[in-house]
């Protein structure tokens, strides 16, 4: 389904019929040490101005930082906050927990690596009533970093070079989209579409999103949402993240065809491209003039995008933007064809 074609409301298909004006809420955070940030994350929950968020459960994966055990201090603040176990850890597991067991009208999916406005809920509610969506989600905007090599990392989320060819991370987006970020979504239409692939570890939320479109529902993207991730901090934990996120790609490209776009298999062809014009360049000498074309290509491209960074926002930080960029696209693409290779 285009993200433009009318879309079947899930206002209309609500089971009783008539829908409150003011729908109850669960919201559910996947966890695994994130001692960092989860006190955080339950103030800002706690903070929310949506009388209706009626459950607020945490899926621990067996945390071995002690989040668990701030998770059980802070649980004494309020009785909606539930903990659940997820032993297999995975994203997937833990919203199929969940979800499985939420009885409220709406369940939203928010993550424990990021911060959240005291709207969030109340926003995300809003945008269902007033579109028909089967879904919702929030512009994902990066925190800002203090170190140079952070706020090198921060740009290239935003940028179309990196990941921000996203609609979900630009700005300005809004409106019907393929896939949300933080998705908030109805509970009749959930059961619909299944619970989330547990085979797909990295990317059940695309399948997701692919299914729901193909009950005709739509995703609607909404700028009022505010809400705010942290992004990795170092190149090693950049490159570890992409190269997951590369071979979950793979893997669901197997599986569910409408959950990949042609920009998630574009790194894959630059790695593959580079890697086949070197190897035939070593037995066939004109080659290398392929493979030198193909490689000052891609270094033009990275360098006009660091520019229009810097323009955009001055600063250090552009001297590590090239190095951010090659390592998205590096680890993006040879995870996509380790997921390949595992597959055959």
């Amino acid at each position: 389904m285009h993200p433009n074609e009318p879309k079947r409301s899930a206002l209309t298909d609500y089971p009783t019929g008539i829908c409150s004006s003011q729908p109850t809420v669960t919201a559910v955070i996947p966890v695994y040490n994130e001692i960092e940030h989860i006190a955080r994350v339950v103030d800002a929950l706690l903070a929310q101005d949506y009388p209706a968020l009626t459950a607020i459960w945490f899926v621990d994966g067996q945390s071995d930082d002690g989040t668990y055990a701030v998770l059980q201090q802070l649980q004494k603040r309020d009785p909606r906050i539930q903990i659940l176990t997820n032993s297999r850890r995975t994203q997937a597991t833990a919203l199929n927990l969940a979800f499985a067991q939420a009885k409220t009208d709406i369940v939203i999916r928010l993550d424990g690596h990021a911060h959240y406005a005291p709207s969030v809920i109340r926003c995300s509610v809003q945008a269902l009533l007033a579109t028909g969506a089967g879904g919702v989600g929030a512009i994902a905007r990066p925190v800002p970093a203090a170190t140079l090599i952070g706020q090198s990392i921060v740009a290239a989320h935003t940028s179309k070079l990196g990941v921000g060819a996203a609609q979900f991370r630009q700005e300005a987006a809004k409106g019907w989209v393929d896939t949300v970020w933080n998705g908030c979504y109805w509970r009749h239409v959930v059961e619909q579409v299944g619970p989330f692939r547990e085979d797909l570890p990295r990317t059940e939320d695309n399948d997701f999103h692919a299914r729901v479109r193909a009950l005709g529902y739509g995703l609607y993207l909404s700028p009022e949402i505010q809400a705010f991730y942290y992004p990795r901090q170092s190149l090693w934990a950049l490159w570890r993240q992409y190269m997951s996120n590369g071979i979950g790609i793979a893997q669901t490209l197997f599986t569910n065809r409408q959950a990949i776009s042609l920009r998630h298999l574009a790194p894959a062809a630059l790695v593959l491209s580079l890697i086949l014009d070197l190897a035939l360049a070593f037995l066939w000498p004109p080659a290398w003039f392929v493979f030198a074309v193909g490689a000052l290509v891609y270094l033009a491209a990275v360098l006009s995008f660091t520019v229009i960074a810097w323009r955009k926002e001055p600063g250090l930080y552009v001297f590590f933007l090239p190095w951010v960029f090659a390592t998205l696209h590096f680890s993006y693409g040879f995870g996509t064809l380790r997921g390949f290779l595992q597959k055959h």
